[in-house]
């Protein structure tokens, strides 16, 4: 006959008689969630006139063809903002610290993308609030609607939940030039809002906490 006892807390283990009269140890399976810290937006500029932002390719398939589109996008809408596009040293698996110090002592802020994948999101999200965070850049992180449920896991665990971002559609991969430029002057399929609106935005507006 089965012995019941009272749950344990977890890590901790509970000791149970056995039909023979031998006693087994039992190990709570519960765990403890993980800490997680909030981490602090870097401070916004009132205005991107006369600012220099990077768009950073993260080298996955296409990405920098969309993220023309949004350069191409700044020189029609906002003239006074200037762009400058630039690749990752490595692949979008690694940390980049010397891409991030060059845009931290050439530019005012930051669009990193695009990430269309189950793992390329989550390097995309990592990267934007590693600018954020650790070099005081003010960035937006790009991409595709699919993964919006892998990035709001991704940057609530790293502490900044709120963390500024837009969505185009899926895929990018593949898409001509007419197509993705359709989706930058889209709305974001997850917000229904405008995508350049948001990248805007979130460049500029402090975030909340």
């Amino acid at each position: 006959m089965n012995k019941i006892v009272a749950t344990p807390q977890a890590d901790a283990a509970a000791e149970v008689g056995s039909p023979g009269g031998e006693r087994i140890t039992v190990l709570n399976p519960v765990g403890y969630p993980p800490k997680i810290n909030k981490k602090a937006a870097a401070p916004r500029p009132e205005s991107l006139d006369g600012k220099t932002i990077y768009l950073v390719d993260c080298r996955f398939d296409d990405s920098v063809e969309l993220l023309k589109e949004v350069q191409n996008w700044f020189g029609q809408h906002m003239p006074a903002v200037k762009t400058r596009m630039i690749a990752l040293s490595n692949t979008y698996q690694h940390d980049d610290p010397k891409t991030w110090e060059e845009i931290k002592a050439n530019g005012d802020a930051a669009i990193v993308g695009v990430g269309h994948c189950s793992n390329c999101s989550p390097a995309v999200a990592t990267h934007a609030i590693t600018l954020e965070t650790r070099y005081g850049v003010p960035t937006v992180a790009l991409h595709t609607d699919k993964f919006d449920r892998v990035v709001q896991s991704v940057t609530r665990m790293a502490g900044m939940p709120d963390a500024p971002r837009a969505f185009v559609p899926q895929p990018v991969m593949g898409k001509t030039a007419p197509e993705l430029k359709a989706y930058v002057y889209g709305k974001d399929p997850i917000t229904g809002r405008p995508v350049m609106q948001e990248i805007v935005a979130g460049l500029m507006t402090a975030l909340n906490g």
